[in-house]
């Protein structure tokens, strides 16, 4: 009988398409589902073995009066104060298209509010903006397709992108911009003034891996000699100063490894009131060599050669003479940051992105400003947003929602086993794990009935980002290594962890909020104790990074930023279980207002169809066809 009748009828092409579809997705379904049971298992053995070393339960601590009254003494001799104003600030943004224009849209909005630590449970209240205070910064920017290279860069590099649609996407402009509101949102909030300034500020960000995702080089920022404000123009050297920052001695920021060892050179010409130095003092100071600062036989190289080519310094007889003043340079950069954002966001003045620059043949044109000038003012922004924090003893975190990343169960893990200081790890054979951290930590509920919301990872240094195990020849041993070799982002700056917010176990499976991923900058009150973790090799140099490996080594910023994120997870909210309402109130505020800049935007395509020169010859017979 032939095998395409079932029940006397023929089975049609497309059904057995259909039905070989279905097969493939219930095999693909259930090997996912084999995989992960698998995995899990896995670490299920690992958590039993090791892991749980690494996890931080805090629901015994919250629960303990005498832990909470020592929690509560730090709290207040940090902040100096029993009442934490918080502002919590989320983003959104959107692209639409029109015939001859495309419009960017990006802004942000803060909630408010705060937590007073007098008493059991600490009371949260929200509080309305004064109406004076416009704290939603929004951004509408109409691009004509013919000025299109501007905001794709395609004038600098060739992309071999076919389509407008294509380079826009590659672009994205419009998270840039989104990204620009949330920083200069929450630089505003916290330069506001020293009474009003929150002391907790929450980003729905990650800001260690926004300062990585917008670092560039100098000269691939358009604006050097091109833009003009407060009676001169930005230049390289001011560029190259902005991306030197953060300065912060008592951490020992920046460090003395081999990427951006010039920021040392900067920092110090920023720390001694740009008076010349000495190379050889300068590199005995720091423990390195004349030739670890570029400087060897008469050549020149490295650090030195690059502040020599961005105009900051030249070398004379051993000497650095600044040929600028580096802290007014900084003073002049975030001046100009906070001009051009408040033109921008605030006073709605889109001519702020435009500026005179000469084109690929040297002919002076009208331009707007490319992806990169608006990672540049990220970096700028951020940069001081950093200082400040440091400055006012304002808590600064970062909570992401959704991550693909392994830092801490690949990069972390690897290279202290590499180090041998998780010994544990050289005795265990560990099978493999559930594909991202998220996953991983999600399954640890499941493993230990005993887990309890809140908990947490131990934090790790931002770095390990751009720090792994790396095995390029399976003959020899691996070799702990950056991007590219040397690169290695922002050490000593930020802690990362994972924490999850809430478990309901009143049932066989329990119920479960996302696991959360969690940035902290790090500060001297806190933190100068853990820059313990020494790492040194001749690709990267020298590394000092914040090391706290287990779940019992005293950590109090850990401890603090955890008290907070839990007092503000107040679960009212089904669709964000587990996840701070702060940052769920700025997410409203942002979506509302980006409902009616849509909707704004969209009316606004009428003025253009009005325009029978914008149509098509075809359009608009079709539109007037009689019938």
């Amino acid at each position: 009988m032939d095998s395409n009748f079932k029940g006397g009828i023929r089975l049609s092409t497309i059904s057995k398409i259909f039905g070989n579809y279905k097969n493939s997705l219930d095999y693909s379904k259930k090997r996912y589902q084999e995989l992960y049971i698998e995995r899990v298992s896995n670490a299920q053995a690992f958590y039993k073995d090791f892991f749980y070393k690494l996890i931080k339960q805090y629901k015994p601590i919250f629960s303990n009066s005498g832990n909470l009254y020592r929690l509560k003494r730090e709290i207040l001799k940090f902040f100096e104060k029993e009442q934490i104003d918080f502002v919590a600030i989320d983003g959104t943004c959107s692209k639409e298209p029109f015939k001859d224009f495309i419009i960017f849209f990006g802004g942000a909005y803060g909630a408010k509010g705060s937590i007073s630590i007098e008493g059991e449970p600490p009371k949260v209240r929200y509080q309305k903006w004064e109406i004076n205070k416009d704290v939603s910064m929004v951004a509408y920017i109409p691009i004509p397709f013919a000025q299109l290279s501007d905001i794709t860069d395609t004038d600098m590099e060739e992309t071999f992108v076919v389509s407008d649609s294509d380079r826009i996407d590659l672009s994205n402009i419009q998270t840039s911009i989104m990204q620009l509101a949330e920083i200069f949102l929450a630089y505003n909030v916290v330069t506001s003034s020293v009474l009003e300034s929150p002391k907790l500020l929450m980003l729905d960000l990650s800001p260690s891996s926004l300062m990585a995702s917008v670092a560039i080089e100098p000269i691939q920022v358009h604006l050097a000699g091109c833009y003009p404000y407060d009676r001169r123009t930005i230049d390289m050297a001011d560029i190259a100063i902005a991306f030197a920052h953060p300065f912060n001695l008592k951490l020992g920021i920046p460090g003395t490894k081999k990427f951006k060892r010039y920021s040392l050179i900067i920092s110090k010409f920023h720390s001694n009131g740009s008076k010349p130095l000495d190379v050889y003092q300068l590199a005995k100071e720091y423990g390195l060599t004349i030739e670890d600062l570029g400087f060897s036989n008469g050549k020149i190289s490295g650090a030195i050669k690059y502040v020599i080519d961005n105009k900051i310094a030249d070398l004379k007889g051993g000497i650095l003479r600044p040929l600028v003043d580096v802290e007014a340079s900084w003073e002049y950069v975030k001046s100009f940051f906070q001009n051009l954002c408040r033109k921008l966001f605030i006073e709605k003045d889109q001519s702020a992105l435009i500026y005179d620059s000469a084109d690929e043949r040297g002919i002076r044109r009208r331009r707007w400003l490319s992806p990169n000038d608006i990672k540049f003012l990220i970096s700028v922004g951020i940069r001081a947003l950093i200082e400040e924090c440091w400055k006012r003893k304002i808590l600064l975190t970062g909570v992401v929602k959704d991550s693909h990343s392994r830092y801490l169960s690949r990069n972390y893990l690897g290279v202290l086993k590499y180090l041998e200081l998780y010994p544990e790890l050289n005795e265990l054979q560990v099978l493999q794990l559930p594909w991202t951290d998220r996953i991983f930590l999600e399954t640890l509920p499941l493993c230990d009935e005993n887990l309890e919301a809140p908990w947490s990872s131990i934090e790790i240094d931002s770095a390990f980002m751009t720090l792994f195990l790396y095995q390029q020849d399976p003959s020899k041993s691996p070799i702990i290594s950056g991007v590219k070799g040397s690169i290695v982002f922002n050490e000593k700056l930020f802690a990362r962890s994972l924490a999850q917010f809430f478990i309901k176990r009143n049932k066989a499976t329990p119920l479960m909020g996302h696991v959360v991923f969690l940035d902290r900058l790090l500060y001297s009150e806190w933190d100068t104790d853990k820059l313990s973790l020494k790492i040194k090799n001749d690709e990267i140099g020298e590394l000092s990074l914040f090391y706290c490996p287990y779940n019992n080594t005293p950590n109090i910023g850990q401890d603090i930023m955890l008290y907070f994120l839990s007092t503000l997870t107040r679960n009212h909210f089904p669709e964000v279980i587990g996840y701070p309402d702060p940052l769920h109130k700025a997410d409203w505020g942002a979506k509302s207002i980006g409902k009616k800049v849509k909707e704004l935007i969209k009316n606004s395509e009428i003025s253009f169809r009005a325009n029978p020169l914008s149509k098509t010859f075809r359009i608009i017979r079709d539109s007037l066809r009689r019938i």
